[in-house]
Formats: C-alpha cells, structure tokens, sequence
C-alpha cells in the first residue's frame, strides 16, 4: 500500500490543521466483501467522480493534480482500503500530498465533499466516549479480554506473561489451552477442607483469589496506557465479588450481567453497545444538567458567536450538537468570527458548515462533543457549548 496513505483510528490533528487545499472527503457505507459484488466498488467510483468534477468546476488542474491520482489510487485499490465488515463505512480523505483511511463501524454518506478542510462531523461517531472499548469475560476460573467497537469484536492477543500463568475458555476467544483453575483441580482442594468447608466456600474462597489474579493482569498487562472504557461481562455474583476489589481503571459501574460463555459474539456486540450508549447518555444529561447555572455566570452559551470565541480561547469542556445539523458557514480558526451563508436550494450541502468547523476545533483540544436529539439541545441555534471555566 502506498507510504502516502494513512489507516487512523483516533482523531488525529492532521484532520484540523491547516493543510493546503483542496481537500476531498468520501464517505461510503459498506457491505462486506462477497465474491462477485462490485456494488461497493462501483458506488466509490462514482464518488471519486462527484469528487472529480467538483474540482475541475472550482481548480485549475494543476491545483488537485495530486488529489486527483490519490483518489484513482484509492479507487484501484478499493478492496484493500474498505473494512470486510458488513453495516461499516469507508471515510477517504485525501489531500494532494496525503490520504488518510478511516474503517468505520457504522454507516456514513455516501457523500462526496470538496472543501478548504476535511469535512468531518460523519466521523464523530468514531471520535465520542465508547466508539472503543473493552469488555473483560470473567467467571470463577476462567477469563476473556475482547477489543470492540461499533461494528465488531476482537480478540486481546495477552501476553506470555499473562499466558504462563491464565488460559482462556470462552467461545468467542478460545485458545485451546486449559483453563487456568478448571473445576476438576478445585476438588483437590477439597481434603484439608473436608468437615468445616463447604464444596461452594472452597470454590468462593478459590475464585476470590483468581478474581485477583485477573485484576493485577489487566491493570498491569492489557489496560496501562489506555483510557478505553472496561465493560465487565459476569454472572451477578461475580459482577459484585469483582469489583470489590477492582482496580481497573475506566472500569464501568453498568456491567453486562450473563456468562460469556453462553453468548454468541452479535448478542455480545449489542450488549455491549447498549451499556455504551447508557453511559453516554448519562455523561450528556449530567453536563446537560449543569449548562443552566453555568449559563446564568458566563459559563455556557447557545450563542454561534461565542462559542466561536470560546474555541479560540480552547475552554469548550463540552459540545452539544442537534442531530442532522446543518448550518451553512464557518469561523475564523484565528479570531473565532463566525459567518453564516444562505442555505442552498433543496438543502443540498457543498459548501462550508459550521457545525462541522466547530466539531474539529473543539476535538482538537480534547472537548466531549456530543450528538443529541434537537430538544435537548439548550437554546434555539442547534448548538451549544459548556466551558471548562
């Protein structure tokens, strides 16, 4: 693949910097890769071509001279770039000397964007609390460590520490290998008990101590240098037992309460997006519920014009946009002046958006954005924004 392109998951600075235009953003839902369907392909071909057009109307062709053969790089290399994963999307940003890749696991566009900057409020999704998790399967004497986003689920590869001493047992990570504190070598145990100890006080005192292995192996192995949420799968009497004596850091309070062991990985999946989407939810409505006293002293606005001033000043704590926002202008990245267009016949967007230049500035220094309903959005602009003071 050419050293020119660049396969991102995060968001990235490079999207919100100034970066000499003209720059390109394709969004296309996919649907996986089956042998003969050249849908994907064919409806990415005529993006390129909206892309292509749009610019030989507004450039001089020497001016997109290198957007033009990134674009017919990506559109011959199409099934390298796109994710195989049915109900994704690929996100194609390209400028004339760089193309970044985002594999999404949800459905974006299609759309065909010709700008001074990426567009990329479709991104959003991918940039919000949870688009990455982990979820840690956990029973008395076996344990998983799953990645996941939107669109699927993948297995932690651990490390041969943590393998001396764990094994993995479950269906969606199994590795083969023994359980590490399998039922048939609890009964040994069993003799010096025997007479003052039941069978379950043996297994409760058993799974207590693995309970604290699998903690030490996650804090210290799979979770340091991360901030990705934790979700914890486990039966009710190991959700509690658990966390007790927990110190995993971002480990969430809402748990997903089955055995893993039991559940097919896209009963897993929407499991584990529901108790995303929960805690969302319950970090909107706690900002939400401060906006109005912050309001009343200067520390929240709905006004366009100074939330513009108050991403300059980078004090946004949090952004709230109404879904499908659409509010044709822009801001000075320098200034913070805000200016509005006409809106285009039909609604048809081609032009700047504000939402969209407020979306990157407000990623650019580390703000929660948030994408809501239009009546929870305070105010009557569509956007508005809490600051850090």
């Amino acid at each position: 693949m050419n050293d020119d392109i660049t396969i991102l998951a995060d968001f990235d600075s490079a999207l919100y910097e100034q970066v000499e235009p003209p720059l390109v953003s394709l969004y296309l839902p996919t649907h996986g890769s089956a042998p003969g369907d050249e849908s994907d392909r064919i409806e990415f071909e005529a993006l390129v071509e909206q892309a292509r057009a749009k610019l030989a109307q507004e450039r001089e062709r020497r001016e997109y001279k290198g957007v033009d053969e990134r674009l017919a790089y990506a559109a011959e290399h199409f099934d390298d770039l796109m994710s195989p994963a049915p109900g994704g999307s690929l996100a194609v940003l390209a400028g004339n000397d760089r193309t970044y890749i985002y594999r999404l696991g949800y459905e974006a566009g299609p759309l065909a964007f010709v700008g001074e900057r990426f567009y990329v409020k479709p991104l959003l999704k991918n940039f919000q609390f949870g688009s990455h998790y982990f979820l840690l399967g956990l029973s008395a004497d076996r344990f998983a460590f799953v990645h996941g986003d939107f669109g699927s689920l993948e297995r932690v590869e651990l490390p041969r520490d943590v393998l001396d001493a764990f094994s993995e047992e479950f269906p969606l990570v199994y590795d083969g290998h023994e359980g590490a504190l399998d039922y048939s070598s609890l009964e040994n145990h069993m003799p010096p008990y025997h007479g003052w100890k039941s069978r379950n006080d043996v297994r409760k005192e058993e799974a207590g101590k693995f309970f604290q292995y699998v903690n030490k192996a996650v804090t210290d192995y799979l979770v340091a240098g991360t901030d990705l949420p934790v979700i914890l799968v486990s039966l009710p009497e190991h959700q509690s037992a658990f966390r007790r004596i927990s110190t995993i850091p971002h480990l969430l309070d809402e748990g997903i309460e089955k055995d893993i062991g039991g559940i097919e990985a896209p009963e897993l999946l929407s499991d584990a997006k529901a108790v995303i989407e929960h805690v969302r939810e319950a970090r909107a409505t706690e900002l939400l519920e401060k906006f109005g006293d912050a309001e009343a002293h200067g520390g929240a606005s709905s006004d366009l014009k100074a939330i513009g001033l108050a991403l300059v000043e980078r004090k946004v704590r949090a952004l709230f946009l109404a879904e499908g926002a659409y509010i044709p202008g822009g801001f000075d990245e320098q200034t913070g002046e805000v200016f509005l267009f006409e809106r285009e016949p039909h609604g048809r967007f081609q032009g700047p958006e504000l939402a969209d230049g407020f979306v990157r500035a407000a990623l650019a220094q580390d703000a929660d954005v948030f994408e809501l309903p239009a009546e929870k959005i305070p105010g009557d602009s569509g956007i508005a924004a809490l600051y850090r003071y």
